[in-house]
């Protein structure tokens, strides 16, 4: 007679590998469940106009959503809301880049990182070095130099 313990233990095994090589990047936050809430991300232009005011076109998105390009002057705002993952282990991202006259390259930040964020509103700062939101600085993640002879945005 046969049992089927030993292959119930291997799958038990490798059940919790998968969820703990799954879940080593997740940082510890209390259980708030996002899923009852939109979130609410708005972004300010702090780009201080040096002769004339300094208008920013920025492309936002994550893996599901995209949010489109927007053009902001300056000290005005953009806001979106979103339902973030209710998963654990699924981290919901939005990620901007930025673009202004005077200035050829495209600048990318992550705006919500739920991983980073939790269930909390942001309000971003976005000035020419980076952005801030909590009164925290965040340089830019990335910039790329754009292509003159591109048509695409991003």
């Amino acid at each position: 007679m046969a049992y089927s313990y030993p292959i119930t233990f291997k799958f038990f095994i490798l059940l919790v590998l998968i969820l703990a090589f799954g879940a080593n990047n997740i940082e510890p936050k209390p259980f708030i469940n996002c899923d009852n809430y939109p979130l609410h991300v708005t972004i300010i232009n702090d780009i201080y106009p040096e002769s004339t005011p300094t208008e920013f076109t920025f492309h936002c998105k994550s893996k599901d959503d995209d949010l489109g390009f927007h053009s902001i002057a300056y000290s005005q705002q953009y806001e979106f809301s979103f339902r973030p993952s209710y998963v654990f282990w699924i981290n919901t991202l939005f990620f901007c880049s930025f673009t202004w006259q005077g200035s050829p390259y495209r600048h990318y930040i992550d705006i919500y990182s739920q991983k980073r964020d939790g269930c909390d509103d942001l309000q971003w700062k976005i000035n020419k070095t980076g952005g801030s939101k909590w009164g925290k600085y965040y340089p830019w993640k990335s910039i790329e130099i754009m292509d003159a002879n591109s048509t695409s945005k991003l």
